[in-house]
């Protein structure tokens, strides 16, 4: 079977999860997923994700930048000291300028109190990579966010919280050079009490940030495996970890974008907003954020309840459509290539097929059908030859044969079997209340003339048995399409009693001949050749069933 079996149940329940009025729909079942320390998507919040040092040219500019800025604050400063008679301080500051440090050089850039608002608006993709495990698949799972603009989402994933953008400055000797040069060794004392520490200095500028990030989307490695033994046997998803698909765009709202810091004055604040716009938007940083916000859904608090989350949607959905039905303990020999989801799978069909509840109950499918009807079943016509009537030869002929009892029916769970080609299943009627079959019919006798005389017929057996090769085919349970492979009656034709009229023939004759070894078998053959004939409309009964009941169940 390969993966054919998973794209079938993937594919179908993808339609529900994308879909929002299923009970099934993703942003519903991911806003309620919740981490035992109340953590949550909606929204995600982080107390901390530091960035790191924001490099390359960009952060050298950032960090040029910086140090400028930084030496308007420091200018100022020694005026002011200056002002107030602090000894020992040159004429003026013409031999010296400011750069970042030569040995941590880049800008860093830190958040806190930090806010992921819409991740469960988001939808799921194609199931990728399948590939089987021990006990079922695993597979990469595409999740796009930002996925709708409705039922109260909006298209975009935001970011906020606060900020801080630190650099270390450092004096140097004047004039620049090509490189970063060491701090001066001038020592000015006195410059501490106006917020300058010469010639090092640790500076930051912090504020409320907002981003809207978009072109977000993830790659979610799982698994799908059956968990347990026998009859306590259950499907079981595992997240096993959850990574960024692609490269997504921050975009930074600068209206949103404050600053401050101790250094950071009236006439430095637009450098520094400018400088935080910049750190920001540069790779390092997108880099980063990247990684953060992969890590926290990586945590495995939240795998944790993404699995149980996926598990009991699962769970949910497999109830709903086969019913709580005990499972068999014992599955027989699958067929190769099938693992032990499949065969917990068909379990799960095998114990429907034993539920009352269900809605693949075999009488409750037998009498739901009514297009085309399946109790009583109708052939056109079974022709049992010629036949010796009191030394006359006779061509016996059934025509609108009908075929009744057939809603009591059951499939016991040994009687069915998962092949290569589908389905082996074996129906056993009259077990339940013991209903006979009957088959009614006209009856015309014909003569060697041409003449004919007309008559009926009222056959029952009793617990006749029919076996069915079924297969299916279809991308998902909307287009599902079951086929019959084959239909073959058995009956014990001491079981079998066969009763005609025809009006001016001996009663007593009739049943003594058509109730002879030969004449049951050709019986039973005539009735499994007419259902035979009938298999397409057999199949569009079964087809018409599995869709309607598996699309109610899933419906809610």
């Amino acid at each position: 079977m390969g993966t054919a079996l998973i794209d079938f149940v993937y594919a179908t329940m993808r339609k529900r999860v994308n879909d929002p009025d299923s009970p099934y729909w993703l942003p519903k079942v991911l806003e309620k997923i919740q981490t035992p320390d109340h953590h949550s998507l909606s929204p995600l919040k982080v107390d901390e994700w530091q960035l790191g040092a924001l490099s390359g040219d960009q952060g050298a500019t950032i960090a040029g930048t910086i140090a400028d800025a930084w030496w308007m604050f420091v200018k100022r400063a020694f005026k002011q000291a200056k002002a107030a008679g602090v000894p020992d301080l040159p004429a003026n500051l013409n031999a010296f300028i400011s750069q970042p440090d030569n040995v941590d050089q880049y800008p860093t850039l830190g958040l806190t109190g930090i806010t992921v608002a819409g991740l469960p608006n988001a939808s799921v993709g194609d199931l990728t990579g399948i590939v089987p495990t021990t006990n079922g698949y695993r597979g990469t799972l595409r999740v796009t966010a930002a996925a709708y603009d409705s039922h109260g989402y909006q298209p975009r994933i935001t970011i906020d919280g606060k900020y801080q953008l630190d650099q270390h400055v450092v004096v140097i000797d004047a004039p620049r050079g090509s490189g970063l040069k060491p701090p001066t060794q001038v020592v000015l004392k006195g410059l501490d009490a106006y917020g300058v520490d010469w010639p090092s200095q640790q500076i930051e500028g912090h504020g409320q940030f907002l981003f809207t990030v978009t072109g977000l989307a993830f790659d979610v490695d799982l698994s799908i495996e059956a968990s347990g033994t026998g009859a306590d046997r259950t499907a079981k998803v595992t997240i096993q970890s959850v990574a960024i698909a692609g490269t997504p765009v921050y975009t930074l709202d600068k209206d949103h974008l404050t600053i401050e810091g101790d250094t950071v004055t009236d006439l430095t604040k637009e450098v520094w907003r400018n400088s935080a716009v910049a750190a920001f938007n540069s790779p390092d940083a997108a880099t980063a954020l990247t990684a953060k916000l992969a890590a926290a859904l990586n945590a495995d608090d939240f795998r944790t309840q993404f699995s149980g989350s996926v598990t009991e949607q699962l769970g949910k959905a497999l109830d709903g459509v086969f019913g709580t039905g005990t499972l068999p303990a014992g599955s027989g020999k699958p067929p190769a290539g099938d693992g032990p989801l499949e065969v917990y799978l068909f379990d799960r069909v095998r114990a429907s097929l034993n539920d009352t509840g269900s809605g693949f109950y075999p009488p409750t499918v037998v009498r739901s059908s009514s297009d085309p009807r399946l109790d009583p079943l109708s052939i056109d016509s079974i022709d049992l030859g010629d036949q010796q009537v009191m030394g006359v030869s006779i061509n016996f002929k059934l025509n609108h044969v009908t075929v009744s009892g057939i809603s009591d029916v059951l499939i016991p769970v040994e009687d069915a079997a998962l092949v290569a080609e589908g389905v082996d299943a074996t129906l056993r009627f009259g077990r339940i209340s013991q209903t006979p079959i009957a088959v009614k019919a006209d009856v015309v006798a014909t003569f060697k003339s041409g003449d004919h005389i007309d008559g009926t017929m009222n056959t029952t057996v009793k617990h006749p048995s029919v076996a069915l090769g079924l297969s299916f085919d279809g991308p998902d349970a909307d287009a599902l399409t079951i086929g019959l492979r084959s239909l073959s009656l058995a009956a014990d034709k001491a079981d079998l009693d066969i009763n005609i009229h025809v009006d001016g023939l001996d009663d007593k004759a009739l049943h003594q001949i058509f109730n002879t070894e030969e004449i049951k078998g050709d019986f039973i053959k005539g009735v499994q050749d007419g259902a035979a004939q009938r298999k397409d409309d057999i199949a569009k009964a079964l087809t018409d069933n599995a869709r309607k009941v598996i699309a109610e169940k899933l419906s809610g």
